[in-house]
């Protein structure tokens, strides 16, 4: 049996065989709004070729029936906010779901104290949201602060919270006014916001400025006027998130401070060991190897392994960038295992189109075990769906013993501009909180991850269109769905991996108390206060004659419905006629618009306490046979501030 790689002061280290397995208290520290989700789904089109993956509407490839799923446990009523027994009913909802787990909230760590903890980014971006719901902007000549009537329930913001919600309310006003067209309106709200932002201050002043930058990016764009953006022209320039290889300073640094790399490294190197434990020769390969910081711990553990010495270890990485910057990390990976008792190799399989690859650029020796890693590169072939055919094609040939998928939870794939703008809002919210935790202001390494990989991410999410947006990103359940038309079969994680997972967060990082691990399902999700951000999953190719039965029993099973149910899900792959040509008629169920939509002429006021005071939902009465643009962008703010407090429509 494996054992497990840890860490210490010196070096990796392997320790021993037991196999503890922990189970984690709950999260204990304050927050205002808890980060569950009831997951509301959207509709694509009903059918696709086999095999293909285009643009898709922010409901993704739609699996329906997921019912609720969790993120984080119990929330304690903060002083002086909504209703601790909402919050506990709440919280009681979500142990019923299906995200449930052993490994909820890493460490118990209790931050209560006699005055209420600071808001979140994300938690001031959703007061916005309330906020923007019930008090929508006008056409207004000139722009003036918002001050909110709920002011009694609003009294124990503080000013610097104050302002940051009236500058994410600016915004999703100015991206509702380039959405109905209204430019110059558009115009003056961000050059208000550009005023109050700033790239060196608060996280919400920071984020601010790169959605300025961003929005006004896309104005100059659509009117053909002069670009303002200084960072625009490079818009092209894979991200941090995309197809960055190779090491820097900068990517030292965000392996160090930030946690969510150096967990997902450990845990899948965790879950390699556990399925090549009784493997000789194995071959590696990476999809996208980016740093190869990730490899050095298994090199070692497996060079120390005493049942079934390896007889080899051969790592071979793709390139499509830059096949010398890839050859570079080979001779540091090779003399880094060559001191070690291992027999290690590197080669580099170099194209310049995924089209281009076939099985045999790999040289897979007979008796082999394969192991497929990729690191967040799925996602750049979203808006390609013949290039992920092949190299789904290509890995299926490979035959892999398993492979290991890491993908962002982020939902920004929608044709439509504000559905993007919306869920891009909330995920950098995340990302901007995180780095305001970890990394100090005046930071280099924080500034130039904002500037290059960040604000070209979000330029690339909201100012351009089609081929144009290089980089995409779909939900876990939108994987899911697809691999189950690969004949494909998740695994489930190892217990171990969670272990090592928990280790490096507790050793390794000063911010352990805001990054939480979770199940969902047979993966592990990995969470910043209470926001999913990256998932690790396991997938083998299916090995029966009978394909068409395994998979409908694997749709049933993730999703909870009857097998006789299958034939009717709609898993839809492409974008060609979603929400912007629709009615909402036309929405299933599922959806949001058409849970408060579909059958109604008119509609009364939906009334529901939250954090922040009462939030009041109004759907002007008439006619909804149309969807109007401003009751969908309302629609779309509403879907978010409701899945943060676990709110799910069932008529």
């Amino acid at each position: 049996m494996s054992g497990y790689i840890g860490i210490s002061s010196s070096n990796i280290v392997q320790t021993g065989d037991n196999r503890p397995v922990e189970v984690l208290k709950e999260e204990n520290f304050s927050r205002a709004v808890e980060v569950s989700v009831s997951r509301l789904e959207e509709p694509g089109e009903p059918s696709i070729d086999k095999g293909k993956i285009a643009e898709v509407g922010f409901g993704d490839l739609v699996s329906p029936s997921l019912g609720p799923r969790v993120d984080s446990p119990a929330v304690k009523q903060r002083p002086g906010f909504g209703s601790a027994s909402l919050f506990e009913l709440l919280s009681r909802y979500e142990r019923g779901g299906k995200r449930l787990s052993d490994h909820e909230n890493l460490g118990n760590p209790s931050c209560e104290s006699s005055s209420r903890q600071k808001l979140s980014t994300e938690e001031i971006i959703r007061v916005a949201a309330e906020r923007y719901i019930e008090f929508p902007s006008k056409d207004l000549d000139c722009v003036t602060t918002f001050i909110h009537p709920y002011g009694s329930a609003l009294s124990s913001l503080s000013l610097e919270e104050t302002s940051g919600a009236d500058l994410a309310h600016l915004l999703l006003s100015a991206a509702e006014k380039i959405w109905d067209g209204k430019i110059d309106s558009a115009r003056r709200m961000l050059a208000f916001c550009q005023c109050k932002a700033s790239r060196s201050g608060n996280p919400i002043e920071r984020l601010t400025s790169y959605f300025s930058a961003a929005l006004q990016e896309r104005i100059s764009r659509e009117t053909g006027s002069r670009r303002i953006s200084t960072i625009s022209d490079n818009a092209r320039t894979p991200n941090f998130n995309g197809l960055f290889t190779g090491v820097d300073q900068t990517a030292v640094a965000i392996h160090e401070y930030i946690p969510f790399s150096k967990v997902l490294h450990f845990a899948s190197t965790q879950t390699i060991l556990e399925h090549v434990e009784n493997e000789t020769d194995i071959h590696l390969i990476d999809l996208h190897i980016r740093s190869g910081m990730q490899w050095p711990p298994m090199i070692q553990a497996l060079s120390e392994r005493k049942d079934y010495p390896i007889k080899y270890l051969k790592i071979t990485a793709l390139d499509t960038v830059d096949k010398q910057i890839v050859e570079d990390i080979g001779k540091r990976l090779e003399s880094f295992a060559n001191p070690l008792n291992i027999s290690f190799s590197f080669n580099v399989v170099s194209v310049d189109d995924i089209s281009n690859l076939n099985k045999e650029l790999f040289d897979v020796q007979s008796g082999e075990a394969v192991v497929i890693y990729a690191p967040t590169i799925l996602r750049t072939m979203l808006p390609r769906p013949d290039k992920m055919e092949n190299l789904m094609r290509v890995i299926k040939e490979l035959n892999p013993l398993i492979m290991i998928l890491h993908e962002i939870e982020a939902n920004d794939n929608s044709p439509s501009f504000i559905n993007r703008f919306v869920e891009t809002l909330f995920f950098y919210s995340t990302w901007f909180d995180c780095l305001e935790e970890c990394l100090d202001r005046d930071n280099q390494h924080r500034k130039t991850l904002e500037r290059h990989y960040f604000g070209r991410g979000i330029i690339n999410t909201l100012a351009t269109e089609g081929e144009e947006r290089i980089t995409r990103s779909v939900k876990l359940d939108v994987w899911r769905s697809y691999f189950v038309r690969c004949q494909m079969v998740e695994v489930e994680v190892p217990e171990s991996s969670f272990h090592q997972a928990e280790v490096v967060l507790k050793k390794g990082f000063s911010c352990a108390r805001f990054c939480t691990l979770s199940s969902d399902g047979k993966c592990l999700m990995i969470a910043w206060k209470g926001t999913p951000v990256f998932s690790l999953s396991t997938w083998k190719f299916e090995q029966n004659s009978d394909t068409v039965e395994s998979v409908k029993k694997q749709i049933a099973n993730e999703n909870g419905v009857a097998v006789a149910d299958v034939e009717e899900l709609r898993l839809a792959f492409a974008g060609r006629e979603l929400e912007d040509h629709r009615v909402i008629g036309d929405y299933p169920i599922h959806n949001v618009e058409a849970q408060v939509g579909a059958g109604f002429q008119g509609l009364g006021i939906i009334k529901r306490t939250l954090s922040f005071g009462f939030l009041y939902l109004v759907i002007s009465a008439g006619s909804l046979a149309v969807c109007n643009k401003r009751l969908v962008l309302y629609i779309v703010v509403v879907r978010q501030v409701l899945i943060g407090t676990g709110w799910k429509f069932e008529l």
